[in-house]
């Protein structure tokens, strides 16, 4: 449990909503170095051959179904990626109710006196394992540090003291800055045609930033984009869509001096959950990876991803 001043207790249920940005943000599925599309379609080899010239042609275990995919004209990437990604992500929280209790009361919502929101800027850093385990099918885990800080602002109602009539409008501003560990596991799905693409890739993650449960996301996108090269250089441009599935209740017990014992419970979430994006991503010496991607709802959201891979 938390000891807080008195000053900071007024602000308790306010802040409730502030860690789950912090959370939410964790990551959305970086892109990942995609088999490319089909090209000419190769005659299949005679059976007798085939067993002499597999290793030759893929040496590596994974994907399964390596050279059925290398005989229909594939190029495949190799089948592990250790990867270091860096993303930014700036947006508008509301909270949807606050229930709070004071030394064991049962939890009572406080919404109809307090309406709060904020603004979160979230950094994170990740390190990803991923593996090819089919030529469209990649999986990966992931561990990393997020860092959250939240402008949170509220507006508290509350009748005047005594026998005045009406009542007293007064608003509250804070800042705080939270830190913990993630991790989390995800999978893509891969597809193209020519020179063209499309990939889907949902992952599950959890934050631990103090509170007293972690906080859970499940974040979906998809991609779509043209797969080629420049000057002899392969490269991929794509744009796409995100859906931030990070909607949950924030709970945490704190010790207010002068108050007692004092638990909460926060209903909050993205303001707006779903936003578009563009991407760029080279391979160079065929074992490095090197990708940017920006993301916009052309309203509160801003998103900026980077990140480095190297395949073996």
């Amino acid at each position: 449990m938390t000891r807080l001043a008195p000053s900071v207790g007024v602000l308790v249920a306010m802040l409730a909503m502030a860690p789950l940005p912090a959370r939410a943000q964790t990551f959305a599925g970086a892109p990942q170095t995609f088999a490319s599309a089909p090209l000419t379609f190769a005659a299949a080899p005679q059976a007798a051959s085939q067993a002499a010239t597999d290793a030759d042609r893929w040496p590596h275990t994974l994907p399964f179904l390596a050279n059925v995919a290398l005989d229909r004209g594939y190029e495949l990437p190799l089948p592990l990626g250790l990867s270091g990604i860096f993303y930014y992500v700036e947006r508008d929280i509301e909270i949807t109710d606050i229930r709070v209790g004071v030394d064991g009361a049962p939890l009572e919502s406080v919404s109809k006196f307090l309406t709060a929101g904020s603004r979160s800027h979230v950094s994170v850093a990740v390190a990803r394992l991923d593996a090819w385990l089919l030529p469209f099918l990649n999986v990966y885990g992931m561990l990393g540090y997020v860092s959250n800080n939240t402008t949170t602002r509220g507006e508290v109602t509350i009748p005047r003291p005594g026998r005045l009539p009406g009542e007293r409008t007064f608003f509250l501003s804070a800042k705080t800055e939270l830190q913990g560990f993630m991790g989390g596991a995800g999978l893509t799905l891969a597809a193209g045609y020519r020179d063209f693409f499309v990939m889907g890739d949902v992952n599950y993650s959890q934050t631990d930033i103090g509170f007293d449960d972690r906080f859970r996301a499940l974040i979906g996108s998809i991609r779509t984009g043209w797969n080629g090269k420049i000057l002899d250089v392969p490269v991929r441009f794509w744009v796409g869509g995100v859906y931030w599935g990070t909607r949950s209740t924030a709970k945490s017990t704190v010790d207010v001096e002068d108050v007692g014992q004092v638990k909460f419970e926060a209903d909050q979430g993205p303001v707006h959950p779903l936003n578009a994006m563009v991407g760029a991503q080279t391979t160079l010496f065929k074992r490095w990876d090197i990708f940017v991607e920006y993301g916009t709802n052309a309203k509160d959201v801003q998103t900026i991803a980077a990140g480095l891979t190297f395949r073996f």
